[in-house]
């Protein structure tokens, strides 16, 4: 279940409870189950689940009933019921209605046993679920016996003994045809009276109870040879089986028929030897009836005396027992608050499991989703952190490509005056050239006019040939031109591309300002998460102090704990004592059966006795000797039975003796139990205290247990809480026994170690224990006994109480061998204020 819990699985945690539930209710530990059963219903409730809440329903009325809380079981019965009905589910809901019906007649509440299971009779068969109609015809036929309706009782038998005729079950066949016969019987049907008997001796014919329902079906057909013949039969049974209540049953029944049919003295002589085992076995019910038709007899006899006295037995008897054939009312209203405080402790304790549950729960998802929100604030720190880092990256690339450019212009800035230079060099160099070209041209032009001078006879030849020197001198000044042109372009284009460039520059300046903006931004956006970071801090003290709160709530809900283990201790205490006062109730009650049966017989005896003193007064007073002699044969008859009678009052006056004496002897012992309940230090024989603690237990270990006492004689009073002690001896002791499985022997010894110490040592031969569970037996609720057979505090009280007499307790043990638990005490024993001061505490209450 912490498994299913664990992973949350709501339909496994509710099949584990469920489960836990039934081995609580089947060692009776009926607190632990009805807790289990109703943290069903709880969470069935929560999520609206009709099929768990009908099973959690039926499961928790099914142990209100066990424990005898009856109107709280037909409550959830109802429930379960109305959840089956829900679901459609027709099975279940009769499995629910017929378990109800049990429940009212467990209780004794037939009539609603019967409307109940006439219900079931009636949905089985519309239904067709066969099974659940046997069930229903059976328990309709037990419970219109028990309001004698032998009417509808012979109805319902018939019916289910048709059904269950062929199946083969000899037991069940015998009791429903031997209860059909008596049933017969009351109608004044006598013939099938007589055929059910019948068929109940040849299913079982070594049934005593069948031969006797024989022999009142042959008595109801006035067949009394038969009847006598058949009682007889059941006689010799009982006899062989040593059956006393049988026997003296069959006395009685067999005298009723001598009544009926006027043989009193059959009738006088069967009721003697009824009444004789009914007093020597206490059977309150057989002498009832008994003194019922001793009164009869006597009073068909005349006998006035006799029949006011067995009236008077017969009174006192029957209010004793009551009328054994009512069926009283089982409704308790101590179980029903039993049951009530059992389901109110539960609720109290799911609530505050399952609300420490929501808290821790609670608190493990706050803590969960406080370390998503650090991650979540870490993870944007760390990404705001690397576009941060982007950020700068990308700067440093912006300014390394504006370094670049930077560098490129200057390049070609560097590069264009370079061509620059080497145009104005060109520029110069056509220059020069054109200047020699015109010096040139100067000095043919002088030339010229130097050989026009000289040369005049070729004046044509030297025209043409100026005219020549003419048209290359253009020739020469447009192509000067041209290449002027072309220098001048290209300066201008170079000019164009530095202005585009310083552009550019200024775009990427622009740029590195826009991103210089966004860096500051995203500073800006870092000093808001580290805002966040710091709230995030206050948040997480707002928390601490809230965890100290819880801290603080902790401690004080476990002081509360330490409260509640204070009452369970003292619980305990009072849980041992309940036990303890029912098994001297059932001890006391020997001693007293002793004498009350003692008292019976000799009130008896002494009515015999009486008539022989009638006998000797009557003697007295005649006067004539021979009148004497005629009573002389009376008389010493008398005389015999006078010694028989002497004899046998001594013998019950000496079981009276004894039943005062055992009833003394625990009375005092109880006294000294009783006594020794002190908040204060007293001296005490432990010794002496070992044999209350005994007397105590002595109806749980004899005919089991053999006690073997080895006490030391030189040991005196020792100083101690006497109660407290009483209470160790009694819870190791009672362990002792409960160790032993059948039969076993337990030693008990006392040693005087020295000045100062003495030594207990208790011990069983009996099945020992393992090493994990000797680590584990001095913890509180720890135990190995069944469930509602143990607490776990004995051990655990025990070790707290020899501590505080600054004792120590130890064990020794071995499987298969035995177990050892020894003490060593103080004999003087100091103990300081507080002590006393809790003592007196819990004495009060």
């Amino acid at each position: 279940m912490d498994q299913a819990e664990a992973l949350g699985n709501q339909e496994l945690i509710i099949q584990f409870r469920e489960v836990i539930g039934d081995i609580y209710l089947s060692k009776k530990d009926y607190k632990n189950a009805v807790s289990s059963y109703l943290a069903i219903i709880l969470a069935a409730e929560r999520q609206v689940d009709q099929a768990n809440l009908g099973k959690g329903n039926l499961a928790l009325a099914n142990t209100y009933s066990r424990m005898g809380a009856y109107e709280k079981a037909s409550d959830y019965y109802q429930r379960a019921i109305a959840n089956f009905e829900k679901l459609g589910k027709k099975r279940d809901k009769a499995s629910a209605i017929q378990a109800l019906g049990y429940n009212y007649s467990n209780s004794n509440q037939f009539d609603k046993s019967i409307k109940t299971f006439e219900t079931l009779h009636n949905l089985a068969i519309n239904e067709s679920l066969y099974s659940y109609i046997s069930s229903a015809q059976k328990q309709l036929f037990l419970d219109n016996i028990k309001i004698n309706n032998a009417a509808q009782s012979t109805k319902y038998g018939l019916s289910y003994y048709e059904r269950i005729k062929d199946k083969g079950n000899n037991t069940e066949l015998s009791n429903t045809t031997r209860n059909l016969a008596l049933q017969f019987i009351k109608t004044g049907d006598n013939k099938n009276a007589l055929k059910f008997a019948n068929i109940s001796v040849d299913v079982d014919g070594l049934n005593t109870m069948s031969l006797e329902t024989l022999a009142k079906a042959y008595a109801a057909n006035e067949n009394y040879n038969k009847a006598i013949e058949n009682f007889e039969r059941a006689l010799e049974s009982n006899e062989k089986k040593r059956n006393s209540e049988g026997m003296a049953r069959n006395y009685n029944q067999m005298a009723e028929l001598a009544i009926n049919r006027g043989d009193l003295r059959v009738a006088a002589n069967n009721l003697n030897k009824a009444e004789d085992i009914g007093i020597e076995r206490n059977i309150r019910t057989t002498l009832l009836n008994t003194y019922r038709m001793l009164a009869l007899v006597n009073q068909e006899k005349g006998n006035d005396d006799q029949e006011a006295k067995y009236k008077s037995m017969y009174e006192a008897v029957r209010l004793q027992i009551g009328d054994p054939d009512k069926y009283r009312s089982k409704l308790s209203s101590a179980k029903e608050n039993l049951a009530e405080s059992y389901e109110q402790e539960a609720r109290a304790r799911i609530s505050t499991s399952e609300n420490r549950k929501l808290a821790q729960e609670r608190e493990r998802l706050q803590a969960q989703q406080k370390l998503k929100d650090i991650e979540l604030i870490e993870q944007q720190a760390k990404l705001q952190a690397q576009e941060l880092q982007a950020k700068r990256l990308e700067a440093e690339r912006a300014k390394q490509e504006l370094l670049l450019t930077e560098k490129t212009v200057e390049a070609s800035s560097r590069e264009a005056e370079l061509e620059k230079l080497q145009l104005d060099a060109e520029l110069q160099k056509l220059s020069e050239e054109e200047r020699e070209k015109r010096l040139e041209l100067i000095e043919k032009e002088r030339e010229i006019l130097r050989q026009q001078t000289e040369l005049q006879a070729q004046k044509i030849e030297s025209d043409r040939q100026a005219r020549m020197l003419y048209f290359m001198a253009i020739g020469a000044t447009v192509i000067i031109l041209a290449i002027l042109g072309v220098a001048f372009f290209r300066t201008y284009n170079n000019s164009k591309t530095i202005r585009e460039q310083n552009q550019n520059l200024a775009e990427q300046q622009k740029t590195i300002l826009n991103r210089n903006i966004q860096l500051k931004k995203s500073s800006e956006a870092m000093l808001a998460m580290n805002n966040k970071l710091k709230k995030a801090h206050v948040n997480l003290k707002v928390l601490l102090k809230k965890e100290q709160a819880i801290k603080e709530q902790l401690e004080k809900t476990n002081l509360d704990l330490k409260n509640t283990q204070v009452h369970l201790v003292q619980a305990e205490k009072m849980s041992s004592l309940g036990l303890l006062t029912a098994g001297i109730a059932h001890e006391i009650n020997n001693p007293i059966n002793f004498v009350s049966s003692g008292v019976q017989s000799l009130t008896k005896n002494f009515g015999e006795i009486e008539s022989f003193i009638e006998n000797y007064q009557k003697v007295l007073s005649l006067d004539s000797f021979e009148e004497i002699k005629k009573y002389a044969a009376v008389l010493e008859e008398d005389e015999d039975v006078l010694g028989e009678l002497s004899d046998s009052s001594k013998e019950l006056l000496d079981d009276v003796r004894y039943g005062i004496v055992r009833i003394t002897e625990i009375v005092n012992g109880l006294r000294s139990f009783s006594r020794h309940d002190e908040a204060e230090v007293k001296e005490t024989d432990i010794n002496e205290s070992f044999d209350s603690a005994l007397l105590i237990l002595k109806n749980k270990y004899k005919n089991k247990t053999e006690i073997v006492k080895e006490m030391d004689e030189t040991l005196k009073p020792i100083q101690c809480f006497p109660g407290q002690l009483n209470q160790v001896f009694v819870n190791l002791i009672n362990n002792a026994i409960d160790a032993i499985d059948e039969t076993g022997e337990i030693k008990i010894k006392t040693i005087n170690l020295n000045d100062d110490s003495i030594e207990i040592r208790i011990s069983d031969n009996g099945t020992g224990m393992p090493d994990d569970v000797k680590d584990k037996i001095f913890d509180p609720f720890f135990t190995t006994k069944e469930i509602g057979k143990g607490t776990g505090l004995g051990l655990s009280i025990s070790h707290g109480i020899i501590e505080k007499h600054r004792g120590t307790i130890r064990v020794e043990s071995k499987m298969g061998v035995g177990t050892t638990f020894i003490i060593n005490l103080p004999k003087k024993l100091e103990v300081d204020d507080k002590i006393l001061e809790e003592e007196e505490n819990l004495k009060l209450g």
